[in-house]
């Protein structure tokens, strides 16, 4: 009988470890989110530009120098080529995107956009919020503009970024570069770790 205390003890103390753990990671994981829910304001998405970045036709081409391809990290170039094929109404695919970044310097050796570079580039603009707030995001929809957020795959997993094209029901509609179909922020969690915003003036 002792010996069976003992082994549930172990197998407790095992457990309240792992939890331990497990909660350690889903804390660093989670640090520097921003918790975000819609507001009140029902904001409909309209017919949604949906790119994929491991499209056939651009999968497997380069951002810009480095080693990196869209298939791999793509999602943020996707998600700026849906915003402005919506915005300006002209079809901007990630592979023509991609190939204009790459000609005008807009990303470092490690593939990663460089925000000034994109603002030189004729009629596009950019804007790098300092922080993530449900009033930002909710005044670029009624802007008719598409914030670009950085969330985590299945809440806890690689950064990723997706695109905000509405509110529902209390929750913000997304175009996800790996998705088919529009998600939903909660899916997400719910937590945003950055907002990025980029349009064209024509």
């Amino acid at each position: 009988m002792k010996d069976r205390k003992n082994i549930l003890i172990r197998i407790l103390v095992s457990a309240a470890g792992i939890l331990a753990i497990a909660a350690m990671v889903l804390g660093f994981r989670l640090r520097a989110s921003v918790p975000i829910r819609a507001g009140q304001t029902t904001l409909p998405s309209t017919d949604v530009t949906i790119y994929r970045q491991d499209d056939p036709l651009w999968a497997d081409d380069a951002l810009g120098d480095s080693s990196f391809t869209m298939k791999s990290s793509g999602c943020l170039v996707s998600c700026i080529a849906s915003a402005v094929s919506m915005e300006s109404g002209d079809e901007v695919t990630p592979g023509e995107l991609n190939k204009l970044f790459t000609e005008n310097g807009a990303y470092d050796n490690e593939g990663n956009i460089q925000w000034s570079a994109i603002d030189s580039i004729n009629g596009y603009s950019t804007q790098v919020y300092s922080g993530v707030s449900q009033k930002e995001i909710e005044q670029c929809l009624i802007d008719g503009r598409y914030p670009i957020v950085r969330v985590r795959v299945n809440a806890i997993g690689n950064f990723h970024y997706v695109l905000i094209v509405g509110t529902e029901d209390g929750d913000y509609i997304c175009m996800d570069p790996l998705k088919d179909e529009l998600t939903r922020l909660s899916q997400y969690a719910g937590r945003v770790y950055a907002v990025r915003v980029v349009w064209v003036d024509r």
